[in-house]
């Protein structure tokens, strides 16, 4: 029988008082009553809902809750209600399903009744303690299956790791340039590079021209500097900052003949090593300082055709190197190489400078005539439309 508005909210009115009184059965008729009689909104379905499940009739009440989310699939009541139905019958990960669906919603939701956050903190609490069980069901399985934590290899504990959310995944996204179909790796063994050993054989002499650079004063410049011919771009409020400063054997494609004159060993020392060279653009050699309590805010490189190379110089403890999801320490004499088209950032922790040499290589993916290719490429970019000279 159809009900007309008025006698509805009235026996609406009826049922809530029964509802807040404990009475189930008197609070489930009436409410029943009212959608019968063609009141149907998402509000009068969850009042059943509650009703029914005073009164111990799950069933009811799943269907219910049904009717609600049907009408409005972001319900928090609906979505707490369904979460607590699968947590009474034992599925957790349905019941957890629904109690994340239900604290994103309330994410975006504003302010909150008290009684209704008092229940998304109770999810959340379960939602939490669904998680350590199921660490802990999937570490045990993969111990059972012979790989336990001392047993995986780098990539499956990564993989792990980012299944549990205790790492995030990264991509290449350089700023400038994307080179398709390239390995997503983020630091390089060191070991897969033929050149890499004469480089770390060479530590004590280059460390020596660099503590001869070091004991001039004013040798080295701010390493995020303004050009004349372009905007001003304070990196991250960096620009003209010398907290991170650098001595520049070749910049920007060119040898800087005094400071290279300076370094002969540093430079023979990399004469097997693949350098990027693109005319205007690269090779960048130099020596990087970090001074004490300095950090490189998290940003991306230019382009993902190239490697960057640290070798270690001078590292007093407290300083590291993210790249994506790790974080490494700079170890002196020995080569971190990387790909700096992850999101990565630098730390001096330390009451001391710390100053590594910086080079960049040639990526080993890449044929000689892509190479040539992304050279060509770049060396067109610079000459569009530049000026005389």
């Amino acid at each position: 029988m159809q009900l007309g508005r008025a006698e509805a909210e009235a026996i609406a009115r009826s049922g809530m008082a029964a509802l807040q009184a404990g009475r189930a059965a008197e609070a489930r008729a009436a409410f029943q009553k009212v959608v019968d009689g063609g009141h149907r909104s998402a509000a009068l379905w969850l009042l059943l809902a509650q009703a029914c499940r005073l009164g111990g009739d799950e069933a009811a009440e799943a269907r219910a809750v049904e009717q609600v989310l049907a009408l409005e699939p972001r319900n928090l009541r609906a979505l707490l209600m369904k979460g607590d139905a699968f947590g009474r019958a034992g599925d957790t990960r349905a019941a957890t399903s629904f109690y994340q669906a239900a604290l994103q919603a309330a994410a975006k939701a504003g302010p909150l009744p008290p009684g209704l956050q008092a229940d998304l903190e109770r999810a959340e609490a379960l939602t939490r303690q669904a998680g350590s069980g199921y660490v802990a069901h999937l570490e045990a399985a993969l111990a059972r299956a012979g790989f336990g934590e001392e047993s995986r290899g780098e990539r499956l504990q990564e993989a792990v790791d980012i299944l549990f959310q205790k790492k995030q995944v990264y991509f290449q996204q350089p700023s400038a340039f994307y080179f398709p179909r390239l390995p997503q790796i983020q630091f390089y063994d060191r070991e897969a590079f033929a050149w890499a050993g004469a480089v770390e054989a060479a530590t004590s002499a280059i460390r020596s021209e660099l503590l001869a650079v070091l004991a001039d004063e004013g040798a080295f410049s701010p390493y995020v500097e303004a050009e004349a011919d372009r905007p001003h771009q304070d990196f991250h409020g960096m620009l003209g900052d010398p907290s991170w400063s650098a001595f520049y054997l070749w910049k920007d494609g060119d040898r800087v003949g005094d400071n290279a004159a300076r370094c002969p060993e540093t430079l023979a020392a990399l004469e097997a090593a693949p350098i990027t060279r693109i005319r205007t653009r690269c090779p960048s050699i130099l020596f990087s300082l970090l001074r004490p309590g300095a950090h490189i805010p998290p940003h991306n490189g230019m382009l993902n055709t190239r490697l960057i190379c640290h070798l270690p110089l001078i590292v007093p403890p407290g300083c590291w190197l993210r790249v994506g999801n790790e974080r490494r320490a700079w170890e002196e004499g020995r080569l971190l190489i990387f790909d700096d088209s992850f999101e990565h950032e630098a730390m001096n922790g330390s009451d001391q400078p710390r100053v590594i040499l910086l080079f960049d290589v040639w990526r080993p993916e890449l044929s000689e005539e892509e190479r040539r290719g992304v050279t060509a490429i770049f060396e067109a970019i610079d000459s569009f439309g530049a000026g005389p000279g």
